[in-house]
């Protein structure tokens, strides 16, 4: 299952840890920092250990330790491997009983703040590509802000591990300078002791201390040739951390014209890529199951949203203005959040509308005089300001009353609910029982 979802990355301890198809580049590089780390140890840290200080060696191990864990680190972790979706043959239209024979569209458009994006379908992993997820031709994945595949660790670098790579380049090239720099303190150091105990001049002495330190001196040569490696892609990272680009579209050009919409700033965009929170990977190993895209069980259905229409009541009467206002609901308490379940009335107070009298500033001091001398609230003088725009001829609609309708002969009235005897009914010498219920509209029966 893991091989299938990660295309050509090794997949380790059933996926807790990936690492690309060509994983001997990462020890090739292990090597490389490992090797001058010992050397280092052994002969320029025992060195200063011994005639200067015990912090050299100190901060030399801890720049080769991280450098090592950060490597070990991004070549071991999820890039942001981006789920694979089934082909499009496979997928079954329910309705037509048939399978799809047509590819989706090509592209799809979307504005992402201000700025148009093409997402681009992938044809190997069958899904549209977010923004700035590019496929890897070397994994076959699909990497969300994919950054570069990196050739000396063997890894993609996307939006998971590219703290770590940024990490990994700083404490490299640190180390580097370090090591360049304490050996070169090593050797001047020894050639001062060679001058002064026998006298010897700078070219002899210098000679001298290669001779008895050799170690040193390559050192010296091997740092001297990688300082300007890792010290200019430390740089360039840097640069592109600030400016908030990634190695693919700093490359390809894409904000070029400075339209990035994903730039904050130099604080913002250092806090954005280092220092927010690493988005779990989609693929869970612990539980060996797909987090995304989320799976929609059967028959569950989409929470809809609030109904804006408020509820009917049957005491509801139209004024002046036309907005419905229930009698008897009460008016809610100061600071409670409206409840679109609530009435007008229950969520804005008596409104200015439903109050007899003329529109506008009168009517608002009315509200006024009714409230006890207080001043409206916000709600009321908004109400008051739609009302003086509104035409002041509109008709008033009262609820129409209810026609009598003609009684026949030989009616007679229904009694009260505390009645114990039954209401009969004379038609055609005949007498018809009705019970309780039969007489009451509420309860479901029909008044005769």
């Amino acid at each position: 299952m893991t091989q299938k979802l990660y295309g050509n990355n090794l997949v380790f301890c059933k996926g807790r840890f990936i690492s690309g198809p060509d994983s001997r580049s990462c020890l090739m590089s292990l090597l490389m920092v490992l090797i001058p780390s010992i050397v280092w140890q052994v002969v320029p840290g025992v060195f200063f250990a011994v005639e200067s200080s015990v912090i050299v060696p100190l901060i030399g191990a801890v720049l080769q330790l991280g450098s090592l864990a950060f490597m070990l680190a991004t070549a071991f972790t999820d890039p942001g491997i981006m789920p694979r979706a089934k082909d499009f043959s496979e997928h079954h239209d329910k309705k037509a009983k048939v399978f799809r024979t047509k590819e989706p569209p090509r592209y799809h458009e979307l504005v992402l703040r201000s700025h148009p994006f093409k997402l681009k379908y992938c044809t190997t992993c069958n899904i549209y590509r977010p923004p700035r997820c590019t496929h890897c031709s070397v994994c076959e994945n699909c990497v969300e802000r994919f950054d570069h595949h990196c050739p000396w660790l063997g890894n993609c670098i996307g939006k998971r591990n590219y703290w770590l790579f940024y990490l990994f380049v700083t404490f490299t090239g640190s180390l580097n300078v370090f090591v360049l720099a304490t050996s070169i303190s090593h050797l001047v150091m020894l050639c001062q002791t060679f001058q002064d105990s026998l006298g010897l001049g700078s070219g002899d002495a210098f000679l001298r201390a290669m001779k008895e330190q050799p170690l040193s001196a390559v050192l010296v040569v091997y740092s001297t040739g990688i300082v300007w490696f890792t010290g200019g892609l430390c740089a360039y990272h840097n640069y592109l951390v600030g400016t908030n680009q990634s190695t693919y579209e700093q490359i390809k050009g894409v904000y070029t014209n400075g339209n990035n919409p994903f730039d904050r700033g130099v604080i913002g965009n250092y806090v954005d890529i280092l220092l927010s929170r690493v988005r779990p990977r989609y693929f869970n190993p612990y539980t060996g199951r797909l987090l995304w895209p989320r799976p929609q069980l059967a028959g569950s259905r989409v929470p809809r949203r609030p109904s804006l229409t408020l509820p009917k009541s049957p005491e509801t009467k139209v004024a002046d203005s036309g907005m419905p206002r229930d009698r008897a609901s009460p008016q809610s308490p100061k600071g409670q959040q409206p409840d679109f379940g609530q009435s007008a009335e229950a969520r804005d107070g008596e409104r200015p509308s439903d109050l007899p009298g003329p529109r506008g500033g009168a009517q608002m001091e009315q509200v006024t005089e009714r409230q006890g001398g207080q001043q409206p609230s916000a709600t009321q003088r908004r109400q008051a300001e739609i009302m003086e725009m509104m035409p002041a001829t509109q008709p008033r609609i009262e609820t129409p009353k209810p026609v009598p309708q003609p009684q026949p002969k030989n009616h007679q009235p229904l009694p009260s609910p505390g009645e114990q005897n039954p209401p009969t009914l004379e038609v055609d010498q005949s007498v018809i029982h009705l019970s309780e219920s039969d007489c009451d509209p509420g309860r479901g029966g029909q008044a005769l």
